[in-house]
């Protein structure tokens, strides 16, 4: 099923010359610190830990009702379409994934994937919040919420196969401008093959390989949100120590500087 089967149509955007491709800058990945290559060193048995912490199933791709605190935006999801559009409509001027999260341009090393953030790690990015405030104010209302943006990609955008650092989180995407067409757009979670609908969650475990694509001729839009797994107290208690150390690294004070927060 694809965005028109399902009875909605994307948003319609507007670029200056839709026939020619934007520009797409390239970025360099920075050196990982010692802290991060560390951590990925031992995500494996750490996250083989969290899993026995769950309260849910150690699945590659869950149900979004597990996580009632997505329930208000999934209800008010034109809502946070609304807000969404006239961002569209002048998402030249949105910066790169890359540029925000220098960490991530490994599978963010060109302008294709843009990101409007409005929090990361407790760092709140308030001139975006003023330009949606319906949305940051329901952000706001989700207990523990890690990162929140607006995740754009541009026609002909691929993600390479990558997968995350913790099972501490879930990544959870809110599809709000979905191709339709026999194009390509979908992910790939440990090979099988998802799409996002509109007004829908998905949600996904992170640790397992992924890959994106957008092969149509419009940009692909989801609010994407990091969420706690319910986790026993146990793991509650670790992935917030997680959280805490993650916070003050570079990688996160990258982003800070960047959203303005």
């Amino acid at each position: 099923m694809d965005g028109r089967e399902d009875g909605f149509e994307p948003l319609a955007v507007s670029n200056d010359n839709p026939s020619q491709p934007e520009a797409r800058e390239r970025y360099t990945r920075p050196k990982q610190s010692a802290l991060v290559r560390t951590a990925k060193r031992l995500r494996d048995p750490i996250n083989r830990w969290f899993a026995r912490q769950s309260l849910i199933r150690d699945d590659a791709i869950l149900r979004a009702d597990l996580l009632p605190c997505l329930d208000e935006l999934r209800r008010n999801w034109r809502v946070v379409q609304e807000e969404l559009a006239p961002l569209l409509a002048e998402r030249r001027s949105i910066p790169a994934f890359g540029s925000i999260s220098p960490d991530h341009r490994r599978i963010a090393n060109t302008s294709a994937w843009k990101s409007f953030f409005f929090e990361g790690y407790g760092f709140k990015a308030e001139a975006n919040r003023t330009r949606c405030p319906r949305t940051a104010a329901m952000l706001d209302r989700v207990p523990g919420l890690v990162v929140g943006f607006f995740s754009i990609m541009e026609p002909g955008t691929h993600v390479p196969r990558h997968r995350g650092l913790t099972k501490a989180w879930l990544n959870c995407h809110l599809g709000l401008s979905v191709p339709g067409g026999p194009e390509r757009c979908e992910m790939e979670v440990n090979g099988e093959p998802v799409r996002w609908h509109h007004g829908e969650w998905l949600v996904f475990d992170e640790t397992n390989v992924h890959e994106v694509w957008n092969e149509t001729r419009e940009p692909r839009v989801v609010l994407f949100l990091q969420v706690p797994r319910p986790m026993r107290w146990p793991g509650r208690l670790a992935a917030r120590l997680l959280y805490e150390i993650i916070r003050r690294t570079g990688f996160v004070q990258d982003v800070r500087k960047a959203i303005g927060a």
